[in-house]
Formats: structure tokens, C-alpha cells, sequence
């Protein structure tokens, strides 16, 4: 009963844990959650995952039931129904695209400030610029092949009951040089001008990042699939630990996610922040394929 229980625990918790993963990519507000709140559900899937591991290892030291050697049903398990079947299937699927979401949105230091900003209870405001304080100047930046330009300003925001609020700003960037009068779309927040303002156009699952998760996402959840479907009939043997199966799948997994809380924490540049995304994203196809060739039927 343990062991069913934990196994269950366990793999909800692992659903949960990559839906939760998949947040920053569907919802940039995301990355204002705190750090203990987007590792939660990975900390109770680790708590799950060792009383699952306790539970398997302390029933296979128990000796079997008088009335199910009597009944000639020793050791043997009842197979669960299409539901756990569905679980994996899903689990596989889904975490392969929560590899590569960590790297979809803001990253390296844009990440960061990105990040702060939401935390200090900003967002994105339409302004307009009432003057323009000093000289623009590039910053050496482009952004689809648009030139970023750095200046102190006051813009003016609309702030609700028709009426508008002007601030002063002293670091504003912005694609292309600014002139008095321009309508802008600004990042900043209110509570914490120091960190200054940026010009913000970035859409969740809206462009190519977006459909690249979903298309890769899709296609490692496929090849997953394919590679244990010739074990499916064994599916049920699998939920009860074993060191030999289970410790070697689980090692990719482990340094999937390592990779993505690197991605996700750790602010890397954009082309490193993928490469270890897409790496994170081939773990679950990996530790599928072991599973395939070292389950219980082999």
C-alpha cells in the first residue's frame, strides 16, 4: 500500500514539478515569484521520491502474506490500470519541454534586471516622452538590428482616472534614438526608479522560442514514447525501486535538472542559456531509452 501510495505521490509530483517549470515560459510574471516558490514543487517531488525509495526497499524486506501464498499470489503485483500508463506518457512529453522553457524570455544580465523589476512590483507601462534630459547615446546594443540607445528623461505614464503621472527616469533604453513626443512601451517599476526603464516588447510562447518548444517539446515526448513502448507490458514492474533500473535512469534526470536551474538561476548569455537547455531537454529521452533496454523484460 506504501508503495503504491508513494509511487503515486511521486508521480504527480513530477507532473506538477514540470508544469510548474514551464511557468516563465507562458507567463513572463513568473519570474517575479521568489526563489523558494519556484523550487517548491521540485523539494516535495524529492520528498515524494525518497519515501517512494523507502517504502520499495522496506516492502522487499518484508516476507510475503500467509493468505497470498496460500492463494498462489505471493510476489506478485497488481498492474495498474491506464492511468499510470497516461502519467508516463505525460511525464515524458512535459519534460522535455520544461527542459528548454528556462531559456525562452529575458536572459543573462536583461534576465536579471528583467527579474528585479518584477520583484519590486513593476511591469510594462505605455508612455510618452515629455523631454529629454540628455544627449541619447548607443549603448552598443542591437536588437533586430535596431540600435539601443541610453538617455535621462521624463516620461509621462497614464495612471488610471484619466490622469497621467510624469517621472524622471535616468536611465531609459530604448530601440532606435528617442525624440520628444515618441510613445513608448516601458519596463520599470514605480517603487524602484533607480533600476531604471527599458523599452519592452517581449511576448510569451509568441515567437520563434515559443514554437520551438512546442515543436521539440512534442518530438522528445514522441521519441520517448517510442523508445519504452516496447515495454509497455512492463510498466507495472517498474513501480517499485530497483538500484539497478532505477539509479542509473535517474542520473540524467538529476543533471537535466541541474542544467536548467543553471539556465534559470544562474542568468547565463543566450547562446550558452540554450545549449544547456537543449541538453536538459534530451535527459528524459535518455533515461527513457535505459529504461528500454535494462527493464524488467531484458
Amino acid at each position: 500500500m506504501w508503495t503504491r501510495l508513494t509511487g503515486w505521490l511521486l508521480a504527480i509530483g513530477v507532473i506538477v514539478t514540470e508544469v510548474w517549470a514551464l511557468l516563465p515560459a507562458l507567463s513572463p510574471e513568473a519570474a517575479a515569484l521568489s526563489t523558494l516558490d519556484r523550487l517548491l514543487p521540485l523539494l516535495v517531488t524529492l520528498v515524494c521520491a525518497a519515501a517512494w525509495v523507502a517504502a520499495s526497499l522496506a516492502a522487499r524486506r518484508r516476507p510475503p502474506r500467509p493468505d497470498l501464498r496460500k492463494a498462489g499470489k505471493a510476489g506478485k503485483a497488481r498492474k495498474p490500470g491506464r492511468c499510470f500508463g497516461f502519467l508516463v506518457g505525460a511525464a515524458l512529453l512535459l519534460g522535455t519541454a520544461a527542459g528548454l522553457a528556462p531559456a525562452v524570455g529575458p536572459d543573462g544580465e536583461d534576465g536579471r534586471w528583467t527579474q528585479q523589476v518584477l520583484r519590486a512590483g513593476g511591469g510594462t507601462y505605455a508612455a510618452n516622452v515629455a523631454e529629454i534630459l540628455s544627449e541619447p547615446r548607443r549603448t552598443g546594443v542591437s536588437v533586430n538590428e535596431q540600435q539601443v540607445f541610453n538617455a535621462r528623461m521624463v516620461v509621462e505614464v497614464p495612471w488610471g482616472g484619466g490622469e497621467s503621472r510624469r517621472m524622471t527616469l535616468d536611465d531609459v533604453e530604448t530601440l532606435g534614438e528617442p525624440e520628444q513626443g515618441d510613445g513608448l512601451s516601458l519596463m520599470f517599476a514605480p517603487n524602484a526608479l533607480d533600476l531604471g526603464a527599458r523599452s519592452h516588447e517581449y511576448s510569451s510562447m509568441s515567437g520563434i522560442a515559443g514554437l520551438w518548444i512546442m515543436i521539440l517539446g512534442l518530438f522528445g515526448g514522441l521519441l520517448a514514447g517510442l523508445v519504452t513502448a516496447g515495454n509497455a507490458e512492463d510498466l507495472h514492474r517498474l513501480r517499485r525501486f530497483d538500484p539497478r533500473l532505477h539509479l542509473p535512469a535517474a542520473i540524467p534526470l538529476v543533471v537535466g535538472v541541474a542544467l536548467d536551474l543553471v539556465v534559470a538561476f544562474a542568468w547565463p548569455p543566450t547562446w550558452l542559456g540554450w545549449l544547456l537547455a537543449l541538453a536538459a531537454a534530451s535527459t528524459p529521452v535518455i533515461a527513457a531509452r535505459w529504461v528500454s533496454e535494462h527493464g524488467p523484460s531484458h
